[in-house]
């Protein structure tokens, strides 16, 4: 199977069994109404065009999809600003007012050199293999 037949049929049948549940959910929680019942039609169709002449669904399915991208691309900007002014603003409030300076930024006139000492350690090759 071809990976567009796949994507397409995928589409219709999927978007078939969407339009199923949000029909049963609608006829369960509102009783049954004339809007409901044009949903049926809809679901017919998507069933037939997909396994008849699933090539028909293409101009549709790209619509989809291109709403699909932008709706995705808002919730993850809306997702990322949240947890970037959430989590780290939260954390830098925290930070500033317990007065922490976890990078050390802080300028010392009295000090030589800024540079750190490290221990030294004895050559050992084994700590230069697997070093992940």
């Amino acid at each position: 199977m071809g990976q567009e037949k796949k994507q397409l049929t995928v589409f219709g049948y999927g978007l078939a069994v969407i339009l199923s549940l949000t029909s049963v959910y609608l006829w369960r929680h509102h009783g049954w109404h004339i809007a409901h019942g044009m949903l049926l039609p809809c679901i017919v169709a998507m069933i037939v065009f997909t396994a008849v002449n699933y090539r028909s669904l293409r101009s549709l399915y790209k619509r989809w999809m291109s709403v699909a991208h932008f709706i995705g691309s808002v919730i993850t900007a809306v997702i990322l600003s949240l947890l970037f002014y959430l989590v780290f603003g939260i954390v830098g409030i925290i930070l500033r007012l317990l007065r922490k300076d976890l990078l050390d930024r802080k300028i010392d006139r009295t000090v030589h050199s800024y540079w750190v000492n490290k221990d030294q350690v004895a050559f050992d090759p084994n700590d230069y293999t697997r070093q992940f």
